[in-house]
């Protein structure tokens, strides 16, 4: 896994860009699919979720359960969870690279990935990144400096083995 998001502040210095950070991160499957096994017994079932709520949204816990009642194939629920992990990191470098970066700090890594945003699909089954509105009542000069008039925007791809998740924070 990719641990560095691009800095932008030497690419775009002096220029007139509406993107605000970007960030990617690849995940290889298989990793996800041995957490995922560990279904297998009750003990491990509160163990997995326990690993899951440290980077998953609520509403991203309540979507997997949704799937898991439905049925949903295990190559679906590994998708899934790749794919909620590999966004938050993306969401997570697409901050860390912003130009502005030093003006306010960042909250903790844990609050970004469980509580600032989740990530689901539009209408049209696209992915997107939604941001939880509960943000402004915990980190309010974050929200300011950092989310308010943006969006992130979000692209998964995957095949067998790899997933791999590009956002791109702009302005709007």
């Amino acid at each position: 896994m990719s641990t560095c998001g691009l800095k932008l502040s030497t690419l775009l210095r002096g220029s007139r860009s509406n993107v605000l950070g970007i960030g990617t991160d690849i995940v290889h499957l298989p990793r996800f699919a041995k957490l995922m096994a560990r279904d297998a017994s009750i003990k491990d079932m509160r163990t997995n979720e326990r690993v899951l709520s440290k980077f998953m949204h609520t509403v991203e816990l309540s979507k997997l359960q949704r799937m898991r009642e439905e049925r949903y194939q295990e190559k679906a629920l590994v998708q899934f969870v790749a794919g909620v992990w590999a966004t938050k990191e993306a969401v997570y470098k697409s901050l860390s690279s912003r130009l502005d970066h030093d003006k306010t700090a960042l909250p903790p890594a844990k609050y970004i990935y469980t509580q600032l945003c989740y990530k689901t699909n539009d209408s049209n089954g696209s992915p997107k990144v939604v941001i939880d509105p509960k943000l402004a009542n915990v980190y309010p000069n974050f929200k300011q400096d950092f989310i308010e008039k943006t969006e992130f925007l979000l692209s998964l791809s995957h095949d067998d083995s790899y997933l791999v998740s590009f956002v791109c924070h702009v302005s709007v």
